[in-house]
């Protein structure tokens, strides 16, 4: 069984990866290339977020019936 604390400290981590990610999307005169590779990490932390959201999930609902 996964520690609740240590999927929330994971999660925790994804989202502030995906904040700093962001930041550098706001910088000026980025090419589109550069863009496209952060839209493209972007998409892919999302998804690993939701893997871990339902990976909580599971471990919450499985302590708690």
């Amino acid at each position: 069984m996964t520690d609740v604390r240590q999927l929330f400290a994971d999660l925790t981590c994804a989202i502030e990866d995906l904040h700093g990610i962001a930041v550098e999307g706001q910088a000026p005169n980025l090419s589109p290339d550069i863009q496209l590779c952060l839209l493209t990490s972007i998409s892919a932390g999302l998804n690993s977020m939701c893997g871990l959201v339902t990976r909580l999930t599971n471990t919450v609902s499985e302590l708690h019936p």
